[in-house]
């Protein structure tokens, strides 16, 4: 393919043929070859909620558990984002970078163990950018999880009330040390 110019090769010292990139990628676009979704990359997600889960090893348990589901789906180039925070807190580092990466339209596919591990709240917010984006969501979890909506929305309740309550002895441990410093 050197040899009739369809392809353009640098040689070596030692006479070794290099294809360039350029030239390779040119021509399997024009063969049909390269899709501009080559360029986007698949995201594995994972979140938990304390520090002590981590320690524990449930992140890396929920990393290994997404790489062995999305290494039977044809990955891209995967990149693999995680935060330890609450699923109610829409400012983690994790989940904006990845929302940036979907911006910038370099995310195909997004793997999750559940919906929950990327948002406890506002999950069909971030469906919307992913669909108006070309970028597929896709829960990987082997059970079912058939919930009614009552159950759901208890789940939801108990899930603001946790985050509440922590936010409110984490004030009044401010407030005790600010006490504390003012003595």
């Amino acid at each position: 393919m050197t040899n009739d110019g369809r392809l353009t090769d640098i040689r070596t010292d030692t006479n070794r043929r290099l294809i360039t990139h350029d030239s390779l990628v040119d021509y399997l676009s024009r063969v049909g070859l390269l899709t501009d979704d080559d360029h986007r990359i698949d995201v594995i997600y994972a979140r938990v909620s304390i520090h002590k889960q981590q320690q524990r090893g449930d992140l890396d348990r929920q990393i290994q558990s997404l790489k062995d589901f999305v290494i039977t789906k044809t990955p891209k180039s995967i990149e693999i984002i995680s935060d330890i925070d609450s699923g109610l807190n829409d400012n983690r580092k994790g989940l904006n970078k990845l929302i940036k990466l979907i911006q910038e339209d370099k995310v195909d596919r997004i793997f999750i163990s559940y919906k929950d591990r990327l948002t406890r709240f506002g999950f069909n917010y971030l469906k919307l950018i992913c669909d108006h984006h070309d970028t597929k969501i896709i829960a990987v979890s082997t059970e079912v999880l058939d919930k009614s909506a009552s159950e759901e929305l208890a789940e939801d309740i108990i899930a603001m009330i946790h985050s509440f309550s922590g936010k409110m002895y984490g004030l009044r441990s401010t407030i005790k040390k600010s006490i504390k410093t003012d003595d």
